[in-house]
């Protein structure tokens, strides 16, 4: 990743937390841009906050800078949730799950009174999947079967495998495969959405639609705040 792109992701971190003061509890989600946010917060003055991580990951990172980490079960409904997102449309719909944990991090997203996510502009696309695929989770007992039926629904999807440390295919902190899809030009984002939770052994896909409040773009030397019409 090329330096520009680490500044552009530092400027929309460093603008994120200037939203989340009045927060008790904060959802996070998982990915290296989330990992410069944490960074941010550590720095800031946050130790009386509640945070819920959306992986083990991000768990650790947490605790290793001193803050209060809550598992799921036992919080009713979070202030705020901080993300970022590997592709954002013109309508600020999302691709997400590069970190694997796209069924984590949309359960703490709908269930969050406010939902902020932080890109670089390179993560803005005119049509979700020009740069990278859909992230799908799927039970791993059912894998040739979902990828059966998705073959016979027209979609190209394979087993993402690990690259590093690891051999094999990856699963999320909550026991699913992850497999990726690529998605079809000829079909609406809902479309998808609704075919693709309709297969059983799917258990969620990385489409993130109509799901953010607040989108903080970070440039090499300036940031975009956009917000929904519908909370600000």
């Amino acid at each position: 990743m090329s330096n520009d792109f680490e500044k552009a992701k530092a400027s929309a971190a460093k603008e994120a937390i200037k939203y989340i003061g009045g927060s008790k509890t904060i959802g996070i989600g998982t990915g290296s841009t989330v990992g410069i946010l944490l960074k941010e917060i550590r720095g800031g003055n946050f130790l009386d906050k509640v945070f819920v991580p959306s992986s083990l990951e991000t768990a650790l990172i947490l605790s290793s800078y001193g803050l209060s980490v809550a598992n799921p079960i036992s919080v009713k409904k979070l202030d705020v949730y901080l993300d970022s997102a590997d592709e954002v449309d013109q309508n600020m719909n999302m691709i997400k799950g590069g970190g694997a944990a796209l069924t984590m991090e949309k359960i703490l997203a709908h269930f969050s009174k406010k939902r902020i996510f932080i890109v670089d502009y390179s993560k803005l696309v005119k049509r979700l999947g020009e740069k990278t695929p859909l992230p799908i989770e799927v039970i791993p007992q059912f894998t040739s079967m979902v990828l059966e039926e998705l073959r016979e629904k027209g979609y190209k999807a394979a087993v993402r495998t690990m690259s590093k440390a690891k051999y094999g295919p990856v699963i999320s902190d909550l026991g699913g495969l992850i497999v990726d899809v690529t998605l079809p030009k000829e079909k609406e984002l809902t479309e998808v959405e609704k075919e693709l939770k309709s297969i059983p052994g799917i258990v969620e896909t990385g489409l993130f639609l109509n799901m953010v409040d607040m989108l903080i773009v970070g440039w090499e030397n300036k940031v975009e705040v956009l917000k929904s019409s519908f909370l600000y």
